[in-house]
């Protein structure tokens, strides 16, 4: 049907595949060993496409329920009013006004969409202008292959905790009520979906980290300190991982990644250079406690602490 390539050890591959076609036929078959790739490899890699914006729409389309992260303030910015479900990312602006979301500064390492009830599962990246200059890559970490390599007593320990997943610039319309009810500056991170910070690959059966993408979240059962501390200290595993792979988005390539069980970044590069990424993501299913998925009741001790309150 296709052939796929391993592109690193823990992540990414490519695939020699005309999407076109695949947008046109959404035959079942393919579709299927498409999503199965993805599963085992986590991103996909698709170069020379020739998509127009009814293809690409009707290729996301094939494999779940369309969704756009377009920023609460995307009424200042263009993106392609014929095509609601894309969104623009791009450091681009006509006549000072932002031609889509985003800009050239480092976007650091995240995961897409996990301050929606319904978090998402795959994001479609398709490249249409790249800098000519030192382009910047894309990057993606295995978040099983980080939880792997957490000491054991943390990975007890995080299996049975949750995080409420908050976003400082946009939210789900299930909690506009609530955020508009606070007053300004006030703290909302108690706001949004709570995810457990392990949960099960349904595909493999293997645990996953799950973290959201403010660093400063709350996390049911501790304090506000001990959340960030423990916030922190995940942070710094993933800082020291180093078995990532990612390359340039070039024009006419077409990324899709599960943003289930991968984190990915992008570097910098020249404000003076155009860059422009079509973006479309699919609606996901909330995530499975890798544990038994019940909560003790009651706040819950931070790793390492003994029963009188001492460090042990």
């Amino acid at each position: 049907m296709f052939t796929i390539t391993k592109l690193s050890r823990a992540i990414g591959a490519d695939a020699n595949i005309d999407l076109r076609k695949l947008a046109e036929s959404k035959d079942p078959a393919v579709v299927a060993a498409v999503r199965e790739a993805v599963q085992t490899h986590f991103v996909l890699r698709f170069r020379d496409q020739h998509l127009s914006a009814d293809e690409f729409v009707g290729l996301a389309s094939a494999f779940g329920h369309t969704k756009t992260l377009k920023r609460a303030t995307a009424a200042t910015s263009a993106h392609l009013s014929s095509h609601p479900q894309i969104k623009v990312v791009s450091n681009v602006s006509i006549d000072g006004r932002p031609i889509g979301d985003g800009g050239s500064s480092e976007n650091y390492w995240h995961t897409d969409g996990t301050y929606l009830p319904q978090p998402v599962e795959l994001t479609f990246l398709y490249g249409r202008e790249s800098p000519k200059a030192n382009p910047p890559k894309t990057f993606f970490m295995n978040l099983s292959d980080v939880h792997d390599r957490l000491p054991r007593y943390l990975t007890s320990y995080l299996s049975e905790l949750s995080c409420i997943h908050y976003s400082k610039y946009n939210f789900a319309p299930e909690y506009a009520e609530q955020i508009a009810a606070l007053p300004e500056g006030a703290d909302r991170r108690h706001i949004g979906p709570s995810f457990p910070l392990v949960r099960r690959n349904p595909h493999s059966g293997r645990p996953s980290l799950y973290l959201p993408r403010q660093r400063q979240c709350l996390i049911e059962g501790l304090t506000s300190e001990e959340s960030e501390k423990l916030s922190d200290l995940l942070w710094t595993y993933v800082e020291a991982y180093n078995d990532t792979w990612g390359d340039v988005i070039g024009v006419n390539d077409l990324f899709v990644f599960d943003n289930g069980y991968t984190l990915h970044r992008r570097e910098a590069f020249d404000t003076s250079e155009r860059r422009v990424l079509w973006h479309i993501a699919t609606e996901g299913e909330p995530p499975i406690p890798y544990g038994d998925g019940v909560l003790a009741s009651g706040p819950r001790r931070s790793p390492g602490r003994s029963g009188n309150g001492e460090r042990a």
